[in-house]
């Protein structure tokens, strides 16, 4: 829809090169926030797993102390928590410290990954604007220009409308762009710091587990 709308903008104005550049810009712009938005929704899904029904399959192979298969039902769930729950089990002859220290280490690493290019979408909200404000600054640069040239009498206020309407223009594409960005970026990092609760949870139930059934032994 957003590509729609700048395109229709870009096709109305062909004649104008500085117009063609702003716009294109901006066209590339929302390209690429909707290629992020994309890419990082389906590696969220990608990661996300049913947590209660891991532990559940989990917890059997972790009190009988068949790490292998443990560490194999990781590897076959895949996703961000069973990679960090796979690198407590390997730790699950050390001390509880120890164990934290190797979940929270992969922890780190995991939610790089999930947070990766998310923070491209903030810049673009934050770019768009101020590129289509420079093509509105460019607009009344050539209304003026337009004014001087040809003086009181000869004004032509068809020519100077235009260069006004196509200043408003950018500013318009610019905040189209924009506003979704931010939309979409909010959207990532809130579904990112949920993952992020739901990971300390796990880890810190599976660190309990693997510290009893030690002790237990």
């Amino acid at each position: 829809m957003i590509n729609s709308i700048i395109l229709s903008y870009f096709d109305i104005f062909t004649s104008n090169t500085n117009w063609n550049i702003i716009l294109l810009i901006i066209l590339l712009c929302s390209l690429v926030g909707v290629t992020i938005f994309v890419e990082r929704i389906l590696f969220l899904r990608k990661s996300e797993i049913d947590t209660n029904q891991f532990i559940i399959k989990l917890r059997p192979s972790i009190r009988e102390k068949n790490m292998a298969a443990a560490i194999q039902l990781c590897e076959e769930t895949g996703g961000a928590i069973a990679n960090i729950i796979k690198h407590g089990i390997c730790k699950h002859n050390r001390s509880k410290g120890e164990i934290e220290n190797a979940m929270e280490i992969a922890g780190l690493m995991e939610i790089s990954r999930l947070e990766k290019n998310a923070k491209i979408l903030s810049i673009l909200a934050h770019v768009a604007p101020l590129i289509g404000l420079l093509g509105t600054v460019l607009g009344f640069i050539q209304a003026f220009a337009e004014m001087r040239l040809s003086g009181l009498v000869d004004i032509s206020a068809t020519r100077i409308g235009e260069a006004m309407e196509y200043a408003l223009i950018t500013t318009a594409a610019g905040l189209v762009v924009a506003i979704p960005c931010v939309i979409a970026y909010n959207y990532i990092v809130s579904r990112i710091e949920n993952f992020v609760l739901e990971i300390q949870t796990t880890s810190s139930e599976v660190v309990d587990l693997l510290v009893h059934n030690e002790e237990d032994y």
